[in-house]
């Protein structure tokens, strides 16, 4: 249920049908192609089956959560403000009036981005926790979903998702068919065919696996899902092209078929399904945006209000200064009563 629906909730930029109608040709451009081997290690290092979602890491949380924060005008405003409010007499409210609230509701929103975050981190381990069969030194093995690579060769089962995306070689049915299910991939739910090559369409026993040589030429990862180009060169054979048909995608789940035989081409963050993911955007709702305009509105009038005041201010005490005397009782205080209060103990010394 959690692999059901964290791809739903993937945003997906699907392009259009048409325009990813291609033809397979036999041969590939040398400088984009990756060369996989079949049944050996790859002298290429390839990004790894692990899948993230999540938002945040341990480092990123603070500064991503700060600057998504303050984006909005709200907080800003009153971080301003409680910042003023530190300097002294500077604030009739006191310090803290503003500070103390502003982090109580940063404290409320970062409690809920941690819950939200380690939902998709369980949903993320989940997934990549996930088993699958794979031919290890020519044997069937349980692998984890993360453990897979490029070129391993794996055995789906019926009802079950495609840990990556593969090219299928053949199937339990005749003539090397199968049926997918793409609804996590782009909401169809009408299953798709899917067809091994007639010369892989024949491998149905272990054994052949095992003795399955030659390369694999494949485009370089991208996000078209209804768009492949490869070549397969088995040992001593002529090459033969591969196509849409032969692509089964991460996300997609295998439908009325006993079990399919497919080799791994793209693996994690490579695989078409996360190279159409896109972060989700912050949300803003009217209400948001409407108080974002207020408060932009509400802080140029405090700066107006504060420098018309200030004007005024001086221009107010230049004019009253002399005619009223208590606006001079400061310099009074410092010019007279401190001479006063200097020069009474030192008469008193005198007189002594």
């Amino acid at each position: 249920m959690a692999f059901n629906t964290m791809y739903r909730a993937l945003r997906l930029r699907l392009v259009n049908h048409d325009d990813d109608a291609t033809t397979s040709g036999v041969t590939l451009d040398d400088t984009d192609k990756r060369v996989i081997w079949l049944n050996k290690t790859q002298p290429q290092k390839y990004c790894n089956n692990h899948i993230s979602t999540a938002k945040y890491s341990a480092l990123s949380f603070v500064p991503s959560f700060l600057f998504e924060q303050f984006r909005r005008y709200s907080n800003c405003f009153f971080l301003f403000i409680a910042l003023l409010q530190q300097i002294p007499d500077v604030s009739p409210t006191g310090r803290y009036t503003t500070l103390v609230p502003l982090i109580f509701i940063l404290s409320v929103s970062a409690i809920k981005e941690i819950v939200e975050d380690i939902k998709r981190h369980r949903a993320d381990d989940e997934i990549n926790h996930r088993e699958i069969e794979a031919l290890r030194d020519g044997q069937w093995k349980q692998v984890k979903w993360k453990e897979l690579t490029v070129g391993d060769i794996v055995k789906v089962q019926n009802n079950t998702f495609f840990p990556a995306d593969l090219v299928q070689l053949s199937s339990s049915e005749p003539q090397g068919i199968s049926f997918i299910e793409t609804a996590n991939l782009d909401g169809e739910t009408n299953l798709k065919i899917r067809q091994g090559v007639p010369a892989t369409a024949k491998i149905l026993e272990t054994k052949d696996l095992q003795q399955f040589e030659g390369t694999l030429e494949s485009e370089p990862p991208n996000r078209h899902l209804y768009e492949f180009n490869g070549v397969l060169k088995e040992k001593d054979k002529p090459a033969v092209a591969l196509g849409p048909d032969q692509l089964l995608l991460r996300g997609a789940m295998l439908r009325n078929t006993s079990w399919v035989f497919g080799i791994v081409i793209y693996t994690g963050h490579d695989t078409k399904l996360m190279r159409n993911s896109t972060s989700a955007p912050l949300k803003r709702s009217t209400v948001d945006r409407l108080t974002n305009t207020q408060i932009l509105m509400l802080f140029f009038i405090l700066i107006f209000l504060c420098i018309v005041s200030c004007i005024f201010n001086q221009i107010w005490t230049k004019e009253h200064y002399k005619k009223d005397w208590y606006l001079g009782i400061g310099e009074f205080i410092q010019r007279d009563i401190v001479a006063i209060t200097v020069e009474v103990p030192t008469a008193t010394g005198k007189q002594e």
